[in-house]
């Protein structure tokens, strides 16, 4: 979720929607935390304090970006070719997620009404529709 977001500062509501819906993928899971621990990880997640994200978002192997919609990472995801999940928070983001959505590469949810079902729906969208 960028580096104004920390990881580690997310609710434990936020925490568990996020490692219940990554327990049930089959792929794996690279996830920028900044502590590198967590009590819990589903063993299919990967912790890592820092990610080169051009070089992530550039793999072959990459499905889907969870990201909060900032223009930096919308702009990378795009020229990579990785659809994305947008979780706005502030700023430009809501705009950058509307348009991303629109365009057709993108799903956007909102933070304060997120759970399991429509994280794991989008995710399993994205990674899944041709489009």
């Amino acid at each position: 979720m960028g580096s104004a977001l920390k990881g580690t500062m997310m609710p434990e509501r936020h925490r568990k929607i996020f490692l219940n819906t990554f327990a049930k993928l089959k792929q794996k899971v690279l996830w920028k935390w900044e502590t590198e621990h967590m009590d819990d990880p589903p063993k299919n997640v990967k912790l890592s304090k820092w990610v080169p994200q051009q070089d992530v978002l550039g793999h072959p192997n990459i499905k889907a970006f969870i990201t909060h919609g900032g223009f930096g990472g919308t702009t990378e995801s795009v020229y990579h070719g990785v659809p994305l999940v947008g979780i706005p928070m502030f700023g430009d983001q809501n705009l950058n997620m509307e348009k991303a959505q629109a365009t057709g590469f993108a799903i956007t949810l909102d933070y304060v009404t997120l759970t399991e079902e429509k994280l794991t729906a989008a995710l399993n969208e994205v990674m899944t529709l041709p489009k």
